[in-house]
């Protein structure tokens, strides 16, 4: 079922992009969605609830949902984890993978990833460009016991469609630090920039349903080509 509404959401969101609910302004009501889509109001109100969270709409009591004007640029998102792909649909995403290989966790792995030393965990290392431009130097982690298999192929794709689609995972929540720091030199190297420039370092530890944890990540984002935007609340 949590896949099934955040389909919806995607082809919502998909439908915005298009300008399909420029002239009105807002998405149809819950139950022409419902009809539309022969599918269940819980469906169609956690679909909206996701765009909401995201930025794509807002909800007005008595008069629907919205869809807010678009914002100049491309932005990722900081309050959802939707994968860098989903944050820039009209656009090329490509992953180079610089490492892939499955290690035994030592203890301080294990206490990252929540796990017994010796464990098996994945460590996966990617490039991540937007139309040829990089984006982010990313180190994930995964959980062999949760995720079995990871070739090089997947590994360029989009690994959370494939947690997610392939292995049918079903993700809960996202604890996410995000802080200033300094390039180092390996990361440096990779984003075409010069040890000790500025980057914006995110830290998460994804969790299932469950509430067992599967992926930690440590993401350096390239200081003049990653911009962020969250919404939030004024009351």
């Amino acid at each position: 079922m949590a896949q099934d509404y955040r389909e919806l959401a995607t082809t919502l969101r998909g439908r915005i992009d298009a300008g399909e609910f420029r002239q009105t302004g807002k998405l149809p009501t819950e139950d022409q969605l419902i009809e539309e889509y022969q599918t269940t109001r819980y469906r169609v109100r956690n679909a909206i609830a996701v765009l909401a969270e995201a930025g794509d709409v807002f909800p007005v009591r008595g008069s629907g949902v919205f869809v807010r004007e678009d914002r100049e640029g491309d932005y990722l998102s900081i309050g959802t984890t939707r994968g860098i792909s989903a944050e820039y649909p009209h656009r090329k995403v490509t992953s180079v993978v610089q490492e892939l290989s499955l290690l035994q966790a030592d203890s301080v792995l294990a206490k990252r990833m929540h796990c017994a030393e010796g464990d098996q965990v994945w460590r996966v290392v990617r490039l991540r460009q937007v139309d040829g431009n990089p984006l982010a130097y990313e180190t994930a982690w995964y959980l062999k016991e949760f995720v079995p298999f990871i070739n090089e192929q997947i590994a360029e794709g989009s690994l959370f469609g494939y947690a997610r689609n392939d292995l049918g995972l079903n993700f809960g929540f996202v604890d996410k630090v995000l802080y200033a720091g300094k390039l180092e030199a390996d990361a440096a190297r990779v984003l075409g920039l010069n040890e000790g420039d500025p980057a914006l370092y995110l830290e998460d530890d994804s969790f299932l349903t469950n509430g067992r944890l599967f992926n930690s990540s440590f993401i350096a984002y390239h200081y003049v080509n990653a911009r962020f935007f969250t919404m939030t609340s004024m009351r």
